[in-house]
Formats: structure tokens, sequence, C-alpha cells
């Protein structure tokens, strides 16, 4: 049964789910898409930031699943879409909130001490929404991990997704355990209403 955790977020820009994948699925899904081809390694979280650094690991892999209605992966579009499908219900029968119904984007992307990221927007139409899910099966809060969402700091679960308006700044990562021996992995799916021109 999946929580809803809206206290956590004194804002209330954020709606944070809880127990949304189980962990066998969370298993399967973070192995799947670990091992699959096309990653990119220079992945950024703000469009435009291509520029060279002297640090060489400052971005992090990303794995473009559907942008711009183009699939780049039939199965893991499809499978991320339903994951969509319930939390929109889910948050519509809760919140009365109907949220976009067409997907813009379906992002993966991994992160470890060596990415660095800045505050950002996923989007400048007021319309649009993220959905930001934690796919790692297991995770240890002392390895940081966090998301945060303007001034909230929203811990990193297994399983727990977060909707927010696409243009509420927001920034996550901070892995701080350099140790660690596999990646924080999240995928961001980007709703919006039909026929809205992007920039």
């Amino acid at each position: 049964m999946w929580s809803c955790n809206l206290e956590s977020l004194n804002n209330s820009k954020g709606y944070v789910f809880d127990n949304v994948l189980g962990m066998d699925e969370l298993l399967w899904i973070y192995h799947l898409l670990i091992e699959s081809p096309y990653w990119s390694l220079a992945r950024r979280s703000t469009y435009g930031q291509r520029r060279r650094h002297i640090v060489p690991f400052v971005g992090f892999p990303g794995l473009e699943i559907e942008t711009e209605g183009v699939i780049q992966n039939e199965f893991l579009a499809g499978y991320f879409r339903s994951i969509a499908f319930r939390l929109k219900s889910r948050f519509h029968r809760e919140f009365n909130i109907r949220l976009p119904p067409e997907v813009r984007r379906i992002h993966v992307g991994a992160k470890s001490s060596y990415s660095k990221t800045a505050f950002h927007i996923d989007s400048n139409v007021e319309t649009d929404w993220t959905i930001l899910g934690f796919l790692n099966p297991v995770w240890n809060a002392k390895d940081g991990g966090e998301f945060y969402l303007e001034d909230e700091k929203i811990e990193y679960k297994a399983g727990r997704f977060i909707v927010f308006p696409s243009s509420v700044e927001h920034d996550g990562g901070y892995v701080v355990n350099e140790t660690i021996s596999y990646w924080r992995v999240a995928v961001n799916i980007i709703l919006r209403e039909p026929d809205i021109k992007t920039p």
C-alpha cells in the first residue's frame, strides 16, 4: 500500500509517495537499467551546460528513454508510463488535482560522489509537472543522496516518488560516500498538457 508523506513538505509544492515500488520490483528495474546500453556519461541537470571542466566527472550518467515524443526504448517507456498512470490516478483521488496527460520526457540519471549538479527547473511551462522516482533497492541515508525541492530536504528512500510542478527549483544527488560501490539511480518524468510548445 502506498503511503503519502505530505507533512514532510512545509511549502506544499511537492507531494511525496512512499513504497510505490516494492523490493523485488526495485531489484529488477535497477539491474535492468544499469545493464542497459546507450547511457551518456556526461549528462547535466540543466540544458546548455555543455562547457568543459577541469574536473572530468562533474556530470552524471544519463539514460534517455523518451524525449519530446521520440521513444528510445519502447519497453522502458511503457513501464515508466504505467507508473505515471498509477501515480496520476492516486494523485487525483487524494488531492483532486489532475496531472497533465502527456509525457514530455522520461530520463534516468545515475549519480555518485563525483556527480555535481546545481539548482534548476525541469521546465519553464507553468502547467508541466515532474514525477521523480528513487529506484535503488536499498540506500543508506548516511551516504547522502537526498533531494532538495527549493529549501525542503527530502531523504532518498527506496521506492519513494515525488510529484511537483516542473517550474519549481530543485536539485539532488549529494552522494557523500566516496567508497560506495553502486549508483544512486532516479527516474525523471515530465508531464505536459497537449499541444504545449516547449522552448
